[in-house]
């Protein structure tokens, strides 16, 4: 919310209050200010200045040379513009300065005559968008006097953090109820008094409102023989000093209500309504609207559109409709001050995508009880400024009026909540400083009607907490609560995910976080088995974007999107990691089945780039080097990978299940170019997904100790020449269950395919590393296990031994 000191002054008495002392009571109230803006500073360098003679330019029909007074100096100046003449004040730019389009006035020679300054329009200097001529200003502004200070420009501009229960404090009499609270200062209203009471509106239109439960009230009031036009340079100056430009005297009158009272209107051209008359009803199915964006919307039945006798007219609580819109023709305005159902309008804005400053407040809940009043002001305004006349009287529908229900407020309560003593008597000024209505008052308790602009007060402890804040938090005294110390262990998945991390980033990969929710197509890439669900997903109601509309079922679609933006920088080696959540659903009134998971990819180069290696690609076998340096290092208990059918989402070749014993503990291999393909992934990316609540229940936590050996180990290799088709896995595991004497190791030194190999085979080199724990082993010992080894395998494997 942005709010300028001089504008509050209107409200509340702000005399010898410094501005950094106010911003740190409105943020040490719950308000933050998030800044603290001098404006209408930039336009120091331009002056005023008074035309004092013009003369026809000696090379331009169309130029004139001014000498201009401007105050310590005068100045001959080029000027084009049609409205140029003697005797007025006009704004001009020195050497120097640097207007708010960032344009910096410089001496120059124009058509040969020099020019050292620049006489400016309103657009020129950020006032308006009017360029039609130079800006004339006032004549009793004395020469060489500052635009920024002749003008009344020079602010103080607060950037205030609006929490979202304060839909209050969205406006400048908000935060002047705020300031009044906190410092004591009085507090005024816009006196609206003057507005013309009667019964003339009511026979002139009428409001139907057929779905109260989405509008609990609707004002109308009519004002007629209005003039369009500019608005006047103090509604321009308000508007534009919260960032608003000015459009025409009516529109930015309904601007200015909104930023002072907070209540958003919306002002109708009467005569193009018809029948005259305003009808409040929840959109038809396919009814369609073009807003004043110029933008055509297509409306669903829950959206609350306000319609004429025939058509819809405006999308209630955000946007007006093009086909009512305030023209240079209009003559007689319909001002809407209605209240809406919040949860109606946020719906509807972000369905749409439509955000305005009035659903912004229509959100958060508006003053139901202030609708009149800004409905009197706007009034008020545009006869002032648009010469218009009100029609007595107003049409008000409030189906959704409420008797305000007292809240109970005890001081022996809020001591012990605060900490501090309090008293009835500091209740009840309290409660006077906020306009509260006290009903009752005791010793101990009060009962008070909150105002009608505080909807976010319902309960007890919701006034305490406006005790704490006007008392001030910085005065209540800290203090330690007394807790037992017992030591708690953590939760198991908790060091595992330690020491998971300290392992990947040991060798090089980064970690990342990414959305739990993804979109729906995404998700479907890495679908179709039980680890990664078989299709189905949980489905956000009210999703921020279709990219977000589900709940991931994998950790992979995040890392490969990672992957796609680290490519989209530039960035082609990645090796990144995420340790998160998964989601499967169990029936539509079940809670999901949430999953913690690890997943690990790896793309681009194996090593960095150097001139002491190659550039080679990583490719499966370095991820699964990464799967066996994890397991090892988790002492994870026999860990397995096996060969299944891959899913449709890896590639079949490089695609392996991870195991503990019989538990399937994840699946790992390489994308398939499919799924790549649909993320617009040009490189091989190789993946791990590893279940974490599984891979839990096969880590051995305490290692077992073994003793430094005694005896060295004897080395014997053998070269089998097997079919292809035989994996290395199985050679391995039949070597293992043989119980074989002195076994210590077994190695996979080469594998070798081609010539002289017969065709269809393959050679593997295997080393096995044998040692006594008991004393050295002979050569002859060795030899004799290591050959009934030999011919075993074989046998087994119709193996034969490679020719030295």
């Amino acid at each position: 919310m942005k709010v300028t000191i001089n504008w509050l002054k209107e409200y509340v008495d702000l005399d010898g209050l410094p501005v950094e002392e106010l911003a740190e009571g409105l943020t040490m109230a719950g308000l933050e200010v998030e800044a603290v803006v001098p404006i209408g500073r930039e336009l120091q360098d331009v002056v005023a200045g008074k035309i004092l003679e013009v003369g026809r330019h000696p090379r331009a029909d169309r130029l004139t040379v001014c000498r201009v007074d401007c105050g310590k100096e005068v100045l001959d100046l080029v000027c084009g513009a049609p409205n140029v003449r003697e005797g007025v004040t006009v704004p001009v730019a020195l050497p120097g300065a640097i207007l708010p389009s960032g344009i910096e006035v410089k001496p120059a020679v124009i058509r040969g005559v020099s020019s050292p300054g620049m006489i400016c329009s309103e657009r020129e200097l950020g006032l308006s968008e009017d360029h039609s001529g130079i800006m004339i200003l006032k004549e009793e502004i004395v020469p060489g006097t500052s635009l920024s200070r002749a003008l009344n420009l020079e602010d103080t501009l607060l950037e205030i953090s609006v929490t979202p229960n304060r839909g209050d404090c969205l406006s400048h009499i908000g935060i002047a109820r705020e300031i009044s609270a906190l410092f004591r200062r009085p507090f005024r209203l816009p006196d609206t008094s003057a507005a013309p009471k009667g019964g003339q509106a009511e026979a002139m239109t009428s409001v139907t409102i057929l779905a109260p439960e989405l509008c609990p009230r609707y004002v109308a009031r009519l004002v007629t023989g209005v003039r369009i036009g500019p608005s006047p340079a103090w509604l321009r100056n308000r508007l534009l000093s919260v960032g608003i430009r000015s459009i025409n005297n009516v529109v930015d009158i309904t601007n200015f209500v909104l930023m002072e009272l907070g209540q958003p209107l919306h002002a109708f051209d009467f005569d193009t309504l018809a029948g005259q008359r305003i009808v409040v009803r929840r959109a038809e199915a396919g009814e369609r609207l073009i807003t004043l964006d110029d933008q055509e919307r297509e409306l669903t039945p829950e959206m609350l559109v306000i319609a004429d006798a025939e058509k819809g007219v405006a999308l209630a609580g955000i946007m007006g409709g093009l086909n009512t819109e305030i023209r240079e023709s209009t003559r007689r305005i319909l001002i809407e001050s209605a209240a809406f159902d919040p949860r109606s309008i946020r719906r509807t804005a972000k369905k749409l995508g439509l955000t305005s400053e009035a659903s912004l407040r229509f959100e958060r809940g508006v003053d139901i009880e202030g609708a009149l009043r800004a409905a009197d002001r706007a009034a008020l305004l545009i006869r002032d400024l648009a010469g218009g006349e009100i029609v007595p009287g107003w049409v008000d529908v409030y189906p959704g009026r409420k008797d305000p229900q007292p809240i109970t407020w005890n001081s022996r309560r809020t001591s012990r909540f605060l900490g501090i003593p309090v008293t009835a008597e500091d209740l009840a000024d309290i409660s006077r400083r906020l306009g509260f209505k006290i009903v009752e008052q005791g010793e101990e308790k009060l009962k008070v009607v909150p105002p009608s602009f505080r909807p976010d007060l319902t309960r007890p402890v919701d006034l305490m907490e406006e005790a704490a804040r006007l008392v001030g938090y910085e005065k209540i005294p800290v203090t330690i609560p007394k807790i037992s110390s017992t030591a708690r262990k953590d939760p198991p998945l908790v060091p595992l995910r330690r020491r998971i991390r300290e392992v990947l980033t040991g060798i090089g990969f980064h970690e990342v976080i990414t959305y739990s929710f993804i979109s729906e197509a995404q998700n479907g890439l890495i679908q179709g088995t039980a680890f990664s669900g078989k299709g189905s997903c949980l489905t956000i109601r009210n999703p921020i974007s279709e990219d977000q509309a589900v709940m991931r079922t994998s950790l992979i679609p995040g890392l490969l999107l990672t992957m796609q933006r680290n490519w989209s920088h530039r960035n082609l080696d990645v090796r990144i990691f995420e340790i998160g959540t998964v989601f499967f659903p169990q029936g539509a009134d079940a809670l999901p089945k949430e999953r913690n998971r690890l997943g690990i990819l790896w793309t681009g180069r194996r090593y960095p780039a150097s001139h002491h290696v190659k550039n080679e690609k990583a490719d499966f076998f370095d991820i699964k080097g990464v799967m066996d340096h994890l397991a090892s290092a988790l002492r994870i208990a026999d860990y397995d990978l096996r060969k299944e059918e891959a899913p449709k989402y890896w590639v079949p070749e490089s695609y392996v299940q991870v195991y503990g014993g019989d538990l399937l503990l994840g699946e790992m291999g390489e994308i398939a170019p499919a799924v790549r393909s649909a993320l617009e992934l040009k490189e091989p990316c190789f993946v791990i997904e590893l279940d974490l609540e599984a891979l839990l229940g096969r880590v051995v936590e305490i290692p077992r100790f073994q003793p430094w050996p005694r005896y060295p180990e004897v080395t014997r290799d053998m070269a089998l020449i097997l079919d292809e088709s035989i994996p290395w896995k199985a050679v391995q595991q039949e070597i293992l269950s043989q119980s074989v004497p002195w076994l210590e190791g077994i190695e996979l030194f080469d594998v070798y395919v081609g010539r002289p190999i017969p065709e269809g085979k393959k050679n593997l080199g295997v080393r096995i590393h044998y040692r006594s724990p008991e004393r050295t082993l002979s050569d002859e010992e060795v030899n004799r296990v290591h050959e009934g080894l030999l011919k075993h395998l074989l046998e087994r494997f119709e193996a034969s031994l490679r020719e030295r």
